[in-house]
């Protein structure tokens, strides 16, 4: 303020500054003067030097004020000027030096009239009514999305919809009304890629935004291609609340596009992708190999005696025959990978980031079961084999010319083996596929024969020391390679699909055999079992874990199932539903191998878990590495948060058991407890002993065993 001021008045005046409070005190004609602070001229934008004397202030600002609060504001001063009023209190909108509209609210009081009344010396207040502007602005902001041209949706963090605007309305054909009750999932095409939508809830989970084309379902079952941007909305203290979502249809777009591809990048006869398209694929796929240390296999593929089918039975049916080979190659790979033909009767099929060897032959024999059914075409039934040649990037090369060429020499060595089979690119390579395949068949046979066997490992509780559980361990007896680890066979029962059939026989005679301990003394203890990645995603696996309890009569209490991280991270939704029906059944779960996957706390804590077990990886150089220490200690706080119980593997010494028993960790499972065993040999370690004793007699056992 320009004029003397008591300090009171100073002190006053500086608490209204702070508050972003605007002050003005102005005398009227005919001697008007007026003093503004600088907070009163900021407000609108203003700087002192545009404002040169009161009478261009008296007239200027109330040419400030909206058109439609004119009449209004200027006759309730008037009325405070007159003496009707005592003190003014008024709201309304004044123009911004940028043009656009603030809401203000003015208290004004008279501090001297004349003899006749009249306002003499006025002092006023002005402030910013931020609740107005804030009302002003979301009421433009809903005008604008529910006018908006683009498809707008907000849902919560599991994906509920609370919001659609009428466009959304208008593209999907579903009703407001009707789909805020239905889940985003509804809008999920059934080709959708699984990968794409899981790579977006990581992105919006950890709170960033994510762009991308999806492929969407309309309510009447059409399919339509959307642009979307998903972006995280928080709450007043920076949480994630909601998701809102902004989509255009692309879908003529996206189909013109298609149009241009495959004009360009497909072969006009089977609609594969040409030499071209396989070529771009196959360089961009080599550097997600080298960037990602991934794995990629190339299968080429010769159809044997194809000359002789097309001169015989003419091109029309040579050109069917490509045909149906085509889309039967189509059906043995997955979406992401890359079905090609080079011209002729050859074709090349690109396995992007895959286990190249076990998965490359896996689908060279599903390439091979599919042409054993004969072709119909016409009145011609035709068989036709092909000679298939396999490589693998990066372990035979990363250069695109010498895999192809790499690729088309191992096919030329399948043809001279007899046709009809495919052929690694080394021969080490065709060895070990031979030894995975007998594997197969004498596993196959195995199962069925009742050749596997169970090892149990203990756990025991730290705080007391007790046996409190056992994890069921499957072995393998070969009748020439001897004992066999997990390593050995689960992986190719997991490919082949054999690791079904495996589990059901792993917990069926798991339980069994849990029962029998008991009868023969044995404390009542949990009995925990693994679940493969190919059972957690089998339809059957609820039914088949209720038979094997009925078969076994065991109490689903006392069962503790376990799932990698990898396996419930995979496909999020699909997990939190499996593992409710699990638990439905009374059966606790185990998130087992934990900190080896790529979990995030924000699923985690969705997941119906009972137990979480620490990799040993975490634990095996416990007490010599801090960061393990570190890691381990975080990990157990973390879990007794969510309430969970904590096992740690592969505790093998009393210097790890110590560090665990200290940081409060609830169960110990490794060598220092004892090795996995028969159920035999864990009833003669427990029977006969009692408490304390019984539990050294194991751990003294253990550790010369150990020795040994």
């Amino acid at each position: 303020m320009v004029t003397q001021a008591t300090p009171a008045d100073n002190n006053l005046e500086q608490a209204l500054d702070l508050a972003q409070v605007g002050i003005c005190e102005y005398a009227l004609p005919p001697t008007p003067w007026v003093q503004l602070s600088d907070v009163w001229i900021s407000i609108l934008g203003h700087s002192a030097k545009e404002i040169p004397s009161a009478e261009f202030f008296l007239s200027w600002w109330g040419q400030q004020i909206h058109p439609v609060d004119h009449q209004r504001v200027i006759a309730a001063f008037n009325q405070l000027y007159s003496g009707k009023l005592q003190k003014l209190i008024c709201a309304f909108r004044l123009r911004h030096r940028d043009e656009s509209w603030c809401q203000v609210e003015v208290v004004a009081v008279v501090r001297s009239r004349d003899k006749a009344g009249w306002a003499q010396r006025v002092f006023s207040v002005m402030r910013i009514n931020q609740q107005k502007m804030h009302e002003m602005k979301l009421k433009m902001l809903s005008s604008a999305v529910e006018n908006s041209n683009s498809m707008v949706l907000i849902t919560d963090l599991h994906g509920d919809i609370d919001y659609a605007n009428p466009e959304f309305c208008k593209i999907t054909g579903y009703e407001a009304k009707e789909i805020t009750r239905l889940n985003s999932r509804v809008l999920r095409a059934e080709d959708a890629d699984m990968q794409k939508l899981s790579d977006m809830w990581a992105v919006i989970s950890a709170g960033g935004d994510w762009h991308g084309e999806l492929r969407n379902k309309k309510k009447n079952g059409e399919y339509y291609w959307a642009m979307i941007s998903i972006s995280p909305i928080t709450d007043d203290y920076g949480r994630v609340s909601h998701y809102v979502s902004v989509s255009e249809d692309v879908t003529e777009q996206k189909e013109n596009h298609i149009k241009m591809e495959q004009l360009a990048y497909v072969d006009t006869l089977t609609g594969l992708a040409n030499r071209i398209l396989l070529r771009d694929r196959l360089e961009q796929g080599l550097k997600a190999v080298q960037r990602n240390s991934s794995r990629m296999a190339l299968l080429y593929i010769d159809l044997d005696q194809f000359k002789r089918i097309n001169d015989s039975l003419g091109h029309d049916v040579g050109d069917a025959l490509l045909m149906q080979v085509a889309d039967r190659l189509r059906h043995c790979v997955r979406h992401q990978d890359t079905v090609a033909r080079m011209g002729g009767d050859e074709f090349v099929i690109l396995l992007s980031d895959m286990d190249a060897m076990t998965s490359a032959s896996s689908v060279a024999r599903k390439i091979l079961d599919s042409m054993r059914e004969p072709h119909k075409l016409l009145r011609h039934e035709i068989i036709i084999t092909p000679s298939i040649g396999i490589t693998i990037a990066p372990d035979d090369s990363l250069n695109a010319d010498i895999l192809l060429k790499n690729a088309d020499m191992a096919m030329y060595r399948a043809k001279s083996q007899g046709r009809n089979n495919y052929q690694f690119f080394t021969e080490e390579m065709n060895t070990r596929a031979l030894d995975h395949l007998m594997i197969e068949n004498d596993l196959r046979l195995a199962i069925q024969n009742n050749e596997l066997m169970l090892m149990f490992q203990p756990q025991q509780e730290l705080a007391s020391g007790k046996l409190v559980g056992m994890e069921a361990l499957v072995r393998w007896q070969h009748p020439v390679k001897g004992m066999l680890s997990p390593d050995a066979f689960i992986p190719v029962a997991e490919e082949t699909g054999l690791i079904v059939k495996l589990g059901e026989w792993v917990l069926i005679n798991a339980c069994r055999q849990w029962r029998n301990m008991q009868r023969a003394g044995v404390a009542p203890m949990k009995l925990a079992v693994n679940l493969s990645a190919r059972q957690f995603r089998d339809p059957d696996l609820i039914d088949m874990i209720q038979r094997a309890l009925a078969l076994s009569d065991f109490q689903p209490i006392n069962l503790e199932l376990e799932i990698t991280e990898t396996i419930i991270m995979e496909y999020i939704e699909h997990a939190v539903d499996v593992l409710k029906q699990i638990k439905a059944l009374g059966i606790t779960i185990s998130i087992d191998d934990f900190g080896t996957g790529y979990s995030s706390l924000n699923y985690l804590k969705r997941m119906p878990l009972d137990t979480l077990k620490i990799d040993k990886s975490f634990i095996q150089d416990i007490p010599n590495s801090y960061d393990d220490m570190a890691i381990a200690s975080a990990v157990i706080a973390m879990a007794h948060k969510l309430k969970l119980t904590v096992v740690a593997e592969g505790v093998e010494n009393e210097a790890q058991w110590a560090f665990l028993k200290r940081n409060q960790c609830d169960i110990a499972q490794g060598y220092l407890m004892g090795k996995p065993m028969t159920a035999d040999e864990l009833v003669m370690h427990v029977i006969g002993k009692s408490g304390k004793e019984k539990e050294n007699a194991i751990l003294r056992q253990a550790q010369d065993d150990r020795k040994k």
